[in-house]
């Protein structure tokens, strides 16, 4: 099974490696990666990994609104002849198999029917665990504390969509039109990206999503970075922060692909001449959690 992955980002460049890594050991074959308005060092980490990854990389260098939707339409028609599968998520999510070591393996039931034309994902909020500056080490090995049960934004999916037929964009970059609609994976109809009314299921697949990081990255970025999927111009108030800067559970789940990730960012590092790869940094939560 030919797994593919489109994204848009926006400055993201000191986690790409990670983050490519993680979705190459979970089954991803095929990137397109478009970069929009990256001032950073975005375009030499990709020009870099493009020497391990078949990456399809396109520069969106000014600011436009509904963005993310434009370029996932771009992705639809111009590459999605070229896979089975197709997943549509952002640099700050992470996308795995629950039960299998791999997403083809978990993706084979959905696959066999050709009747599903969608998979929507739910995701896993997670907040900054206590980090006040941006800690050194992974993503995944530094942010540790997450959302308790129920809260409402984790009822909103991001899509796995079947190759080979013709899909659009619509006002909404979780759920696409397809032939049949979107499915969740206990095959429940997923009409729009959010559905407050379905209690969220992690049996089969999952997604952590990392939106706060630490309080200094949405200061310096994210605050007022926009949103891809709406206006460029955007800003995110102090009430986004409170909302979802959520450290209730201790979550481990990235435990089991810890080594092999680790392994994976190490050798890419070296092969390109970076320093070796830091030490996750203990969350703030977790001491607090102690008292």
């Amino acid at each position: 099974m030919h797994l593919g992955l489109v994204t848009i980002q926006r400055n993201r460049g000191p986690w790409l490696i990670e983050w490519f890594a993680f979705h190459w050991l979970v089954g991803f074959r095929k990137f397109h990666f478009y970069a929009h308005m990256c001032t950073d060092e975005t375009h030499a980490v990709l020009a870099a990994l493009g020497r391990r990854f078949d990456i399809s990389a396109y520069v969106i260098p000014d600011q436009q609104d509904r963005v993310q939707l434009a370029a996932y339409q771009h992705a639809c028609d111009n590459a999605l002849a070229d896979v089975d599968w197709m997943c549509f998520f952002d640099g700050d999510e992470f996308v795995f198999p629950v039960q299998h070591d791999t997403l083809p393996e978990a993706l084979a039931e959905f696959d066999a029917d050709p009747s599903v034309t969608a998979v929507g994902v739910y995701n896993r909020n997670f907040g900054s665990s206590g980090h006040v500056k941006e800690p050194p080490g992974l993503v995944t090995g530094n942010y540790r504390w997450r959302a308790a049960e129920g809260f409402l934004s984790e009822r909103r999916v991001k899509s796995f969509v079947r190759g080979r037929q013709k899909v659009t964009t619509t006002s909404c970059s979780h759920v696409f039109v397809t032939p049949n609609g979107t499915i969740d994976e206990q095959h429940r109809p997923v009409p729009w990206g959010y559905v407050p009314e379905l209690v969220p299921s992690f049996d089969k697949l999952r997604m952590n999503h990392y939106v706060c990081q630490s309080r200094e990255y949405f200061e310096t970025f994210k605050r007022s970075s926009g949103h891809a999927d709406a206006s460029a111009a955007a800003q995110r108030e102090e009430d986004w922060w409170q909302r979802f800067d959520t450290n209730e559970v201790r979550d481990d789940s990235m435990d089991r692909f810890a080594g092999p990730l680790r392994t994976l960012v190490s050798e890419i590092r070296a092969e390109l001449g970076l320093p070796a790869l830091a030490d996750a940094v203990p969350a703030p939560r977790d001491e607090a959690s102690k008292t």
